[in-house]
């Protein structure tokens, strides 16, 4: 019998958040465009459920023994996803919502632009209760994504899709910078692929003001600061303000940053 598996995986690990995870699976599920799921459960102490399917798609849920981090368990999703064929790896976070139209809108773009090796989406960032904060715009034009990507990331994580071949090229996520693996891998796809964002509001994406995301601020910027200084070329004035940008943000409270953007960016 032909395969009839999807083009498109979406891959979501979980740490400790089953209610979230929940939510984005109930989402999905009521998405008509073909996928399937691959769920990793980095090491919960309470194994995480899921259904083995939720509306017409297929799950997968891959369980780590111990936890060793996002990176480890995105990796360890996307051989699964590699070894199965898909041509198209989507990435959403627990909680984090896709909204209507975006795996479609992604897909079409990567088969209309075959030298474009990810693409991501603007997104509506909202807090832990699912209030509206502000909206992240991000560039959309490969050679203003890498001038972003001296300073900070040029996509943001959940929103983004990857294709399979470009993946294999550049490689899977490295363990050698936590809680910036995703701007390593960036940086890394930006200078063998196009990059590109679709300028739609396409995911909604939790801006946690009491959570992980304040709490690992700190490590993110030191890590970031580390891709920065692994890939600085000195001749580019962007790459000197890049790293002079993170190391004064070091300095600023999260709470901060948060009331700035709530302001600036609505």
């Amino acid at each position: 019998m032909p395969d009839l598996r999807p083009d498109l995986c979406v891959l979501i690990p979980v740490f400790r958040d089953q209610a979230g995870l929940t939510e984005t699976l109930e989402v999905l599920g009521g998405q008509p465009h073909p996928f399937d799921i691959v769920v990793v459960d980095d090491g919960s102490p309470e194994p995480i459920r899921c259904a083995a399917r939720y509306g017409s798609h297929d799950v997968t849920l891959q369980r780590l023994d111990r936890n060793r981090g996002i990176e480890h368990a995105l990796n360890a999703g996307l051989e699964t996803i590699l070894s199965r064929g898909y041509r198209h790896i989507a990435r959403l976070d627990c909680g984090d919502l896709p909204l209507p139209g975006r795996f479609e809108r992604q897909q079409e773009f990567l088969d209309a632009h075959p030298d474009v090796g990810m693409v991501g989406t603007w997104a509506r960032c909202v807090n832990d209760a699912g209030d509206y904060l502000f909206t992240l715009r991000f560039p959309t034009e490969h050679p203003r994504m890498l001038r972003r990507q001296r300073y900070v990331p040029a996509l943001l994580h959940p929103t983004i899709m990857i294709r399979a071949e470009a993946l294999r090229d550049v490689g899977l996520y490295s363990d050698r910078y936590k809680t910036a693996e995703d701007y390593d891998l960036f940086v890394r796809m930006g200078r063998r692929w196009r990059l590109a964002n679709i300028p739609e509001v396409l995911t909604q994406y939790i801006v946690s003001e009491t959570g992980t995301t304040a709490a690992k601020r700190k490590r993110n910027l030191v890590a970031r600061f580390r891709v920065q200084r692994d890939n600085f070329s000195p001749a580019d004035a962007h790459a000197w303000a890049g790293i002079a940008r993170t190391l004064l943000f070091m300095a600023i409270p999260f709470s901060w940053l948060t009331a700035i953007k709530k302001k600036a960016w609505r």
